[in-house]
């Protein structure tokens, strides 16, 4: 009994012993730091996942505006909400929208990406701060026989002025602060508070 007591003893030492040394080698140790891996490498191993994905609507939740990917009418549109008009249009290769900026004044942005895919679909515009704005105009991708195929503002009947919060221009509509952490992966917000500035970046907006 004592031999066995020993014995029982001196191998919950060493198992602490290993332990503890063991904890200390894997500290001491420089790892790499963690990668993003990507949507094509995990497609790699879970394809059924991935081909699924890429049929879907949520493969389109966030793209460059382009031809191929802007679904509202941008052929010199009209909407009215209030006292605003904006008008929806085309330059060279460009979407356009001319509506009211901060200051209740009418102004012309540039589309930089296209917002959701289906039943709606937003606008982003980029500002030179790197701030991305959400338009409170989005169009209603819908067949037109389900109500659908035409602008509408996801404020109905509520008079959001330039001056109030829900405005497009203000911080419940930023992309940075508001929408990108769910709806992008590998992100960066990199927000500076000091200069107030945004240079957001992420590697996919697909979500």
């Amino acid at each position: 009994m004592r031999r066995s007591h020993i014995f029982l003893l001196l191998t919950l030492a060493f198992v602490a012993v290993a332990s503890v040394v063991g904890q200390k080698y894997f500290r001491s140790r420089s790892l790499p730091p963690a990668e993003f891996a990507g949507t094509e490498v995990c497609g790699s191993c879970h394809q059924q996942e991935y081909e699924r994905w890429s049929a879907s609507h949520h493969r389109h939740a966030m793209e460059a505006a382009s031809p191929g990917t802007v679904r509202g009418d941008f052929r010199d549109a009209q909407f009215r909400y209030g006292k605003v008009v904006s008008r929806f249009f085309t330059r060279d290769d460009g979407f356009y929208v001319t509506t009211d900026n901060s200051r209740g004044e009418p102004e012309t942005f540039r589309i930089a990406y296209t917002f959701g895919y289906f039943p709606l679909q937003q606008y982003l515009v980029q500002f030179p701060d790197g701030r991305m704005q959400a338009l409170s105009i989005a169009w209603d991708a819908r067949p037109a026989q389900e109500g659908g195929q035409k602008w509408f503002h996801l404020y109905p009947g509520a008079a959001v002025s330039h001056d109030d919060a829900l405005h497009w221009t203000g911080a419940f509509q930023n992309w940075n602060s508001r929408c990108a952490s769910c709806h992008s992966t590998g992100l960066v917000k990199g927000y500076d508070r000091a200069s107030n500035r945004y240079q957001t970046q992420w590697r996919g907006g697909n979500v």
